[in-house]
Order: structure tokens, then sequence, then C-alpha cells
């Protein structure tokens, strides 16, 4: 079911996405007006995302029987825990970005998509429209269908660690470009460790938004810093200073150290197991 519900997703976004495109070309080639691009809105974007996973969480709760409060628990969320996943999520931010111009190198994208990804994510163009995509829209939707759905009910069939990777899979796929397959894959992985440790879908939102945010901060920041901050140039790679490396892994590092003592496992671990045995009950 969870590969079907990454489907779906896919899917719609797809119809809509085409049904944006159609529209730019009948503007301008039909009705001679300037196009309005509106598959590079960005508030466009964040309504097809809001179809097409808000779709997908209706049909996981039909399937599933759940109900919403149910499905996506807030839990206690301490001050400890918050610190240890902002921690960790910086730490792979600093990471994953040198790991990204490693995988520009090895796989250099095209033109045109390189073109279309500054447009939509680093351009310091509508900042409100893209922080209101990134920061809100992506993280709530994105963490009720993974973490919420998916990998609630992947938990209840595998071993954690197993759950947790194959949803980190779904998640990294639905980004449907190799470009972010790897950073995707890493976040997911994190993400799907802090659902474990809490059973809060709550927390996961704000982590992803932490990682989300972290993206823009890095195109603003009055900082220079090769291979990390300002606008990269599409023409040419360059790597992070290796002491930012060997601080984002040290960051990274503590980060772990900080959550794990934020959340002892054994409550963590004892609510997943319950929550996962009263479905097996129902089924």
């Amino acid at each position: 079911m969870a590969a079907l519900l990454v489907v779906l997703v896919l899917g719609i976004q797809t119809i809509l996405g085409l049904a944006a495109g159609i529209t730019d070309a009948v503007c301008e080639q039909v009705l001679h007006l300037p196009s309005p691009q509106l598959e590079r809105q960005p508030l466009v974007l964040s309504f097809i995302n809001i179809v097409a996973i808000g779709a997908a969480i209706a049909l996981g709760l039909y399937l599933n029987r759940l109900q919403f409060r149910r499905a996506f628990p807030i839990g206690r969320i301490t001050a400890f825990q918050l610190l240890g996943v902002a921690v960790c999520v910086l730490g792979a931010c600093v990471l994953l970005s040198d790991a990204d111009n490693v995988l520009r190198v090895l796989l250099p994208p095209p033109q045109w998509l390189q073109e279309v990804f500054e447009e939509l994510f680093l351009s310091k163009d509508r900042l409100l429209a893209r922080v209101f995509m990134l920061v809100l829209v992506a993280p709530v939707s994105e963490e009720l269908l993974f973490r919420g759905i998916i990998l609630r009910g992947l938990l209840s069939r595998y071993r954690p660690s197993v759950a947790v990777t194959l949803t980190a899979l779904l998640f990294a796929a639905l980004h449907m470009n190799p470009w972010q397959s790897l950073s995707a894959l890493f976040l997911g992985i994190l993400f799907g460790w802090f659902y474990w440790r809490t059973g809060s879908v709550a927390l996961c939102v704000l982590a992803h938004a932490i990682a989300n945010g972290m993206s823009i901060l890095f195109t603003l920041l009055p900082l220079d810093i090769p291979g990390m901050t300002g606008m990269p140039d599409s023409t040419t790679t360059v790597f992070q200073p290796w002491w930012l490396d060997a601080a984002g892994a040290g960051v990274l590092a503590a980060g772990f150290w900080i959550f794990r003592r934020a959340t002892p496992p054994a409550s963590g671990m004892a609510s997943m197991k319950t929550s996962s045995q009263e479905e097996v009950d129902k089924n």
C-alpha cells in the first residue's frame, strides 16, 4: 500500500503539472499573452502538493480505518528533544550540502533543470512564497503522509530499521530527480528515527521545516563560504572547506547524542509497539 500511495501522489502531481503547462502554452501561443509560467510558481506548486498528498493521506486513512487524530499523534515535545533535532538537522544540512556538490560532479544535471531548480528554490524573488512552500506546505503534507501513514504502517510489519529505510526510499522517490535523492534519503532516515524514538509526527514536521529553512538560509547568509552560501554557479562546482565538513560531522554527532539522551528508548519503543499491536489486534 505504501508504494501505491506514492504512485498516487506522483500521478496527481503529473496531471496537475500538465494542466499548468497546457495553460502556459495556451496563454502564449493561442491567446498571445505573456506566459504566467504556472509550473514555476511556488504557490501553484504548493496547491498541487496539497491536493496530491492530501488525496494520498485521505486514502491511507480510509484503507487503514484510522481517525486523523489517532494517526497523527502530536505527543509531548520537550525543549531538549527540540534542541537535539535542530542540532542534528543543522549538521546534516552542512554535510549534505557538500554531498550534493559531489553528486553534481559525478552526475551533472542538465542546464534546463538547473535553471528551473535555481528559480524555484534558490532565487531571492518570491521569497515569502518559497518559504510558504518549503517551510510550511512541504513539511506538513509530506510528514503526515510518510511518517504518519507510511512509516506507521510499516513499523507494524517490519523491524524499525527496515521500516525506516523503506519509508526513506519512498520519500526520496517522491522527489523525482537524482540530484535530490541523496539528501532526501538521508533526511528521510533521520526523520524516521525521530519518529521511531518519539512517536511524534509534529517533531518530524519541525525537523523537516528546519531542514528546508536551512536550504533557503544558506542562499541568504551575508557570508562567503565556498560551496555553501550564496547563489551556486551552474557552470562549475565548488566544494566546501574541509573544516566546514568536519564541523558539520561534529554537530551531527552532538545532535545524535543530545536527542538520544532526550528520548529514552524504552518509552519511544513501548509507545510504538503498543500502537502497532492495537492495529494488529483490530485487524
